[in-house]
């Protein structure tokens, strides 16, 4: 059997484990979501037993999309977010939730590490002027010990997610050499800070760290037997040690020689700039040099913005509907000039780390006028974060940084042609992209592959795993005519920081927290493993130990890139509008009634004759209810190379867990699974996990399965995009209209509104279509009648639009009587 390594990611959402092969490519993945606590403005936590919960899952989850055996698996690897800091008890429990990356509620104590004058370890900020980040190892520490002394004086051990995580893989504690140079003023040279810790007051915070230090790639240790148990996998895979989750991320975008860089993008930025071996950097507006800071020989420079793709996700989350999918918002930034008509944007809602590293500083809109609309604010944040990036490279190339021929980049941004476009314009350098663009995951499994004995060395791991598929060039028109609009971005934290600080010194914060009890060994961690189990047969979670929020759930920010088509209308007009979720009513041709020798010709029919969606069925034969087989995310991947409509995805199988991660990554606009597939605990933690990535969510029900009040409350509540109301049985063609259906319309259309859209598939013609357009469907799925038309596909299209104009006008009718 051949042998796989599993690649596992910690980030600021959720943990993300991959399968990957000796090539590099992912056979297989999956995600879990946790939650992030805010008690505070500018403070956020996370409970640590919540990745332990997350990557059980994760990896058996990822195994059963991959479909490998646990005596496959030759190693796995871990990366997490950096500098989230763990207070740990004599026993390796946690005394309270750590203290995320991003919470700056250590400001003060960042300003007394700063403040000691002359210390070889603060050269790492700025050539020694400073500021420090309130993000780091040495201010949290300095905080706990002043603010928490009761845990300060409890914690034999204070380190980093990333060290908890392979403590309770394999029972070693050890610190990570990448995270200590990079977060924790450390350096292979100098050592560690014990002067500074000194001059700070907290001499004992030497003792409290752990004293083994592993570099990434190298053995941790073997996976303990519970650690086992709880993965799914077998005692004693080999665990390599990771690091840093965007530092690893060089290595999975193969970003590991002088004069490369590497763009991170996902809740955060990082900006990576690889510097010869005997370089040292240093400058204002960025950190480094960081000695030996990924591999031997690899030192690196670092810019970073603290709120990047975590900005985009608010203004989704917050400020509109239900259903607006990032597909849409794109398309709305798009029609707006550069500059946005004058509208900029500050991006700064969690402080900033560079090229300013003020924790204080938050986010702002400037230039607001009546002319701006949705789709000016969408882009002002767009270019925010674009034109921080551009004000890093600037600090850095003032310092004597040369700037590389190229970035590669990876991430949330790179799910977007129009960010991607605008980092571009902004910078002027060319973007680079690979193929996986899960590049933390990918560098893990590099990790992993070395220590499994594959590669003789990192670089060949890069070679043989890490790919460069295409290239984003800068637009010269785009640049000169991003010049102003950089320039305001640029003038405009000067401008308010005085106010930012006068708000921070008006609001106190709340008194210190009581310590937490330890969360190891409760009922929620044994249902989580519970839940885990069940993943390895169904691979869907459902955990009663995480508590999802329809449509927050999901990962770092994925933008989809999809064309925009909930406002389109398949060529239908006319009364419509408002009436109907997401504008009119959309024709969507099934792929399934297509010739299968030549798929991708029947896209691009349907395209040609003004279909709004391309609707896909994705059937495995494992469900009982639909025992067809069809076309996989491989075929939905090609689909999307052919056509540019977006790909509606209908998946009937038992175990849609399996396919999510595939069909997201393959180009799905949308994705809907069965109601009838289990409890609606899973179906909550389906939809949660495709709406995280960008994507419309729906529920599709057989002709057979009464209309459930629950998902009628579902529907109504926002919480589900799309309801697909089968009007055959599913999975064949040619089978006659069930009028039944009509009544499960109505009364979706009755609670829900015109928020929803209600998709009616099957048996659908030029009479069947007017009567569902009547009762209230705004999406019509037609495949025999259109690919078996005797005049082709556009004139069925035409007939159809003529019924829906009249359904329309029945329905308009009936609304005056």
């Amino acid at each position: 059997m051949e042998k796989v390594v599993i690649g596992i990611d910690g980030g600021t959402e959720s943990l993300r484990a991959g399968v990957f092969d000796k090539t590099g490519r992912m056979l297989g993945s999956h995600a879990h979501p946790y939650e992030t606590q805010y008690p505070h403005p500018g403070w956020a936590e996370q409970r640590p037993e919540d990745w332990w919960t997350a990557v059980g899952a994760a990896v058996r989850g990822a195994v059963a999309a991959a479909g490998v055996g646990p005596e496959q698996v030759a190693a796995l690897c871990v990366d997490t977010t950096c500098c989230t800091v763990v207070a740990l008890d004599a026993d390796g429990a946690p005394l309270r939730p750590a203290l995320l990356w991003m919470d700056m509620r250590s400001a003060a104590q960042a300003r007394a590490v700063a403040g000691v004058a002359g210390d070889p370890a603060l050269v790492v900020n700025q050539g020694g002027a400073g500021p420090v980040s309130a993000e780091w190892m040495l201010p949290k520490s300095l905080w706990l010990a002043q603010c928490e002394p009761g845990t300060w004086a409890r914690a034999a051990t204070i380190c980093e997610y990333q060290d908890y995580m392979n403590l309770r893989l394999t029972g070693r504690l050890v610190a990570c050499t990448n995270n200590m140079a990079v977060r924790w003023h450390c350096d292979t040279r100098r050592g560690r800070p014990l002067s500074l810790m000194a001059a700070l007051g907290i001499p004992e915070l030497a003792a409290k760290w752990p004293q083994q230090e592993v570099a990434p790639g190298g053995l941790v240790g073997g996976l303990g037997e519970a650690a086992a148990a709880h993965l799914g996998l077998a005692a004693g895979t080999p665990v390599a040690q990771g690091g840093a989750d965007a530092f690893i991320g060089m290595i999975g975008l193969g970003v590991v020689a002088p004069g490369q860089m590497a763009l991170l993008t996902g809740s955060s930025h990082l900006q990576l700039g690889v510097v010869g071996a005997e370089a040292e950097l240093h400058g204002r507006g960025f950190f480094g040099t960081y000695r030996d800071a990924v591999l031997p020989g690899c030192s690196v420079i670092e810019g970073g913005q603290t709120s990047t793709g975590s900005v985009i996700n608010w203004f989704k989350r917050t400020l509109c509907g239900p259903g607006v999918s990032y597909a849409e918002l794109d398309a709305e930034a798009a029609a707006v000039p550069p500059g946005c008509e004058g509208l900029t944007a500050l991006d700064h809602f969690q402080g900033n780390r560079t090229p300013h590293t003020d924790p204080l500083s938050r986010g702002a809109l400037a230039g607001l006028t009546l002319k701006h609309g949705r789709g000016h604010v969408f882009r002002a944040l767009l270019e925010s974060v674009a034109a921080g990036t551009a004000l890093t490279l600037r600090a850095m190339s003032a310092a004597g940084y040369q700037l590389p021929a190229s970035i590669t980049l990876a991430g949330g941004a790179a799910r977007s042609e129009l960010w991607l476009q605008i980092h571009a314009d902004m910078s002027g350098v060319p973007l680079r992209l690979t193929r996986e663009c899960e590049a933390p995951m990918l560098g893990c499994a590099i990790l992993a592959a070395v220590a499994a004995g594959w590669y003789g060395d990192v670089a060949g791991g890069v070679a043989a795993m890490v790919h460069v598929e295409r290239q984003v060039a800068p637009r010269p028109a785009a640049v000169a005519a991003y010049a102003a609009p950089l320039a305001r971005y640029a003038a405009l934290y000067p401008a308010l920081a005085p106010l930012f600080h006068g708000l921070h010194d008006s609001v106190p914060p709340p008194a210190a927290a009581a310590p937490a009890a330890p969360a190891a060994g409760t009922a929620a961690a044994a249902a989580a493993v519970a839940a885990a189990e069940r993943a390895a047969s169904g691979g869907v979670v459902s955990s009663d130990a995480v508590a999802l929020e329809l449509g927050t759930a999901g990962s770092d920010v994925v933008v989809a890139a999809a064309a925009a088509a909930d406002a389109g209308n398949g060529g239908v007009s006319g009364g419509a509008s408002g009436a109907r979720g997401g504008g009119g009513v959309i024709l969507a041709p099934s792929i399934l009634a297509a010739d299968f020798a030549n798929l991708a010709a029947a896209a691009r029919e349907a395209e040609a004759a003004g279909a709004g969606w391309l609707h896909v069925d994705a059937f495995d034969g494992s469900w009982t209810a639909c025992r067809n087989f069809t076309v996989g995310p491989p075929v939905v991947a090609a689909l999307g190379r052919a056509t540019r409509l977006p790909l509606d995805v209908h998946l009937a199988v038992a175990h849609p867990g399996r396919y999510i991660d595939a069909l997201i990554k393959g180009g799905a606009a949308g994705i809907t699974v069965h109601w009838e597939i289990g409890p609606e605990t899973e179906l909550a933690v389906l939809l949660g996990w495709i709406r995280g990535a960008g994507l419309r969510a729906g529920v599709a029900l057989a002709p057979d399965t009464p209309l459930p009040e629950s998902l009628v409350s579902l529907a109504a509540r926002g919480g589900v995009d799309v309801v697909l109301l089968l009007a055959v049985a599913p999975g064949w063609g040619g089978q006659a209209f069930r009028p039944a259906v009509l009544d499960k319309v109505r009364r979706l259309r009755q609670a829900a509104g015109p928020g929803l859209h209600i998709q009616v598939d099957g048996g659908i013609n030029a009479v069947t279509a007017a009567e569902a357009v009547a009762a209230g469907a705004d999406v019509l799925v037609a495949g025999s009648f259109l690919y078996g038309h005797s005049k082709g596909l556009a004139a069925g299209m035409d007939e159809l639009r003529a019924a829906v104009a009249s359904g329309l006008a029945a329905a308009a009718a009936a609304s005056k009587a």
